[in-house]
């Protein structure tokens, strides 16, 4: 068997249909080894193929991980007797203790088939991140019951995040000991000097003089494909190196090793974690964990995980719109009152028309655009002031990323400002030299005017995002009640005045523009804590932001469950299938008509025991996370599994062009690069 290049591992995620992890060990457990796993499918890789691997419960959390190798492929014509056996090359912690559970269970028996080849643990992080010392002493009697505890409400920031608690029945902000603020920067940097990981504004100030040791802005890729299309553009305007982690997703190479961006999210976590238990002098296990109301299902499964590194509970994801909705209508006992919630943060847009009764919140429509912020706007502010140099001396200004830093972190002090004066002076000493050397300052005044006029486009753009959200509710500005702006972004004048000429009603400025998300979130937890004492709790009814479908031949989309969806909601397609055949569809979510212009969720494959009409089943969560099952012909429930397919064109094609549905309308070709052109697109996500 040949020897293939590292660098090719194919990432490969399988969800599997048990809900828990004794479910998987008990029905899954004979196809386990303490040197690999047999994976049943029909649709094996080649023999020496290196695989980076996870398997997943329906709720998308995390069994296995690790990477390995395909070291035999089995062919059988019974159905579940087909698939591949693959060797562990390397397996994180919870794997190994996970296999030596079923090793010990299963007494001495040899599983079939056997496994060949030591498993070897994933090696120690080369530089460990060290929060700060938990206060003590701590309760050691375990995890109190939900009635008896606290549920903190977190706001994962793209900039910044925050950590809120319900106490005496108000909620309220929480401070972070080493931020001797509220409100933490969402960074993480390493120091190469001292071997280790700074989070928050120790990371920040990292950032200053090593900005490419500095990661910011990482929300944003969370849960994408590393060589989508959107990670790609991300990627050649970040001082940071993003590379494809074990699972395929966009993660950071720092160091010597490549993150998964979770890690980082998991270090804010804990931070914040251990800022509640400051405060509260007692251990906090359980949070409501805030995102874009835009998030797929896949960046959703992210967040999650995240939140399980940190070492939290988390008891419910809730879109950042509902928990603006949440903290403005909390107490105020409105009465059926239809709100916009107008959500512009530092990374992402959210818009959301929600009908407040009281307590209970129930969100009609929702939609957003998870690549528009406030780092849009500081962007476009320092590519402007940069403009203003000669051409020479911007030139060399460009050549280096620590100086480009220095002129975006005094464009957003400047947009800050702007938001308060007319006009700001701005300056950056020593940028550069000119042609005879002599250094050269950034000196400018900066007008607000000038500040609008380069980023008018990006104030268009939520605008025409609010309208598609109201078009869709089939409401016009008049149907309002209220307009809430959120978001630090959102204070900004032009953007006030922008909304107010459409809507035709200003803007209320009563809510805390920052610390919304994280008290709507706090509320929210309070509640499940009151629901499980038995007490009447809020009421919150979320809707699907995107729609969700399917793949057919000829590269359009058959939509399974439409925008707006009330949730929680469950849907069935029926699916043509042939016995002993393996079916596969790439499942995909969004808008577009074109499968490759929407974002790739993963491939569902299964093998059926009869001819006809099999089903499956979409269901989606409360808080938005999809579940897909498959009943055969016969009425039996088949083994299902929902995998990230290898990343080459050939194997994309076969997938589109074998899928069971075709087109309803004929083949849908891309004006652009045609169907081909699109499947390269598709395979990218």
């Amino acid at each position: 068997m040949t020897s293939p290049d590292e660098s090719k591992r194919v990432p490969l995620r399988i969800r599997l249909p048990f809900s828990t992890e004794s479910e998987f060990v008990d029905k899954y457990g004979v196809h386990l080894a303490p040197g690999g796993i047999f994976i049943t499918t029909r649709s094996s890789k080649p023999e020496g193929t290196l695989l980076s691997l996870e398997v997943v419960l329906t709720d998308g959390s995390r069994v296995m991980r690790g990477e390995g190798v395909v070291e035999r492929v089995v062919e059988d014509e019974q159905p579940g007797k087909s698939g591949m056996l693959v060797r562990f090359t390397r397996i994180d912690a919870r794997t190994k203790a996970l296999l030596d559970l079923v090793t010990a269970a299963r007494a001495g028996v040899t599983p079939e088939p056997p496994a060949t080849g030591p498993s070897q643990p994933e090696p120690p992080a080369p530089a460990p991140y060290r929060s700060s010392p938990t206060p003590g002493p701590f309760s050691s009697k375990g995890k109190p019951p939900l009635s008896e505890d606290l549920v903190l409400g977190i706001d994962l920031g793209t900039t910044t995040c925050r950590v809120a608690l319900v106490q005496d029945g108000a909620p309220r902000l929480l401070t972070i000991p080493s931020e001797r603020g509220v409100a933490m920067p969402s960074a993480v940097a390493l120091d190469t000097a001292k071997a280790r990981l700074l989070v928050g504004s120790a990371a920040r100030k990292h950032r200053v003089e090593h900005p490419e040791q500095t990661i910011v802005g990482f929300k944003r890729l969370m849960g994408r494909r590393a060589r989508s299309k959107k990670v790609r553009e991300i990627a050649g305007r970040v001082a940071f190196s993003i590379v494809a982690d074990m699972e395929g997703d966009a993660g950071v190479e720092l160091g010597e090793r490549t993150y998964a961006l979770p890690e980082f999210a998991a270090m804010l976590l804990r931070e914040l974690k251990n800022a509640a238990q400051e405060h509260l002098h007692r251990e906090v296990y359980r949070a409501v964990l805030c995102v874009p109301a835009w998030y797929t299902d896949h960046q959703r499964a992210s967040v999650l995980e995240a939140g399980r590194l940190a070492g939290l509970e988390i008891l419910s994801l809730l879109n950042e719109p509902s928990a603006v909705a949440l903290a403005f209508g909390y107490g105020r006992g409105l009465a059926r009152k239809r709100v916009l919630v107008y959500d512009l943060g530092g990374g992402t847009f959210d818009a959301s028309v929600v009908e407040i009764t009281g307590d209970d919140i129930e969100v009609v429509s929702t939609g957003g655009d998870v690549f528009l912020g406030g780092l849009d706007f500081d962007s476009r502010l320092a590519d402007a002031l940069i403009g203003t140099l000669a051409e020479s001396v911007r030139d060399r200004l460009l050549e280096s990323r620590i100086t480009v830093e220095r002129v975006r972190d005094a464009a957003e002090l400047a947009k800050i400002t702007l938001s308060e004066k007319t006009e700001t002076p701005v300056r950056v000493p020593f940028i550069t030299h000119d042609d005879s050397g002599k250094p050269v300052d950034l000196t400018v005044t900066v007008e607000r005017s000038f500040l609008e006029a380069n980023t008018q486009d990006l104030v268009e753009r939520t605008v025409e995002v609010t309208q598609v959200v109201l078009d869709a509710a089939k409401l016009t500005p008049q149907h309002l009640d209220e307009v809430v702006l959120v978001g630090g972004q959102s204070r900004a004048p032009a953007i006030r005045a922008r909304l107010e000429q459409v809507l035709g009603r200003p803007g209320r400025n009563d809510v805390d523009p920052q610390g919304a998300v994280a008290l709507g979130a706090a509320l929210y937890g309070h509640s499940l804590v009151q629901k499980e004492r038995g007490k009447k709790g809020l009421r919150l009814a979320e809707v699907l932001a995107a729609p969700i479908g399917v793949a057919v031949r000829g590269g359009g989309v058959r939509r399974v469950l439409e925008r707006n969806t009330r949730l929680p909601a469950g849907k069935t397609l029926a699916v043509p299938v042939e016995a002993g055949q393996t079916m596969g569809l790439a499942v995909v979510q969004g808008a577009a008509p074109l499968a490759v212009d929407n974002e790739y969720l993963g491939a569902l494959h299964a093998t059926f025991d009869r001819s006809g009409e099999a089903s499956l089943r979409f269901s989606l969560s409360t808080d938005g996370r999809l579940t897909v099952s498959a009943t055969s012909p016969t009425g039996k429930e088949t083994q299902l599994t929902f995998a990230t397919p290898d990343a080459s064109e050939a194997v994309h094609a076969e997938l589109l062009a074998q899928s069971p549905l075709p087109g309803e309308v004929g083949p849908v070709t891309s004006s652009k690069s045609g169907l081909f052109g699109g499947i390269k697109k598709l395979f990218g996500r």
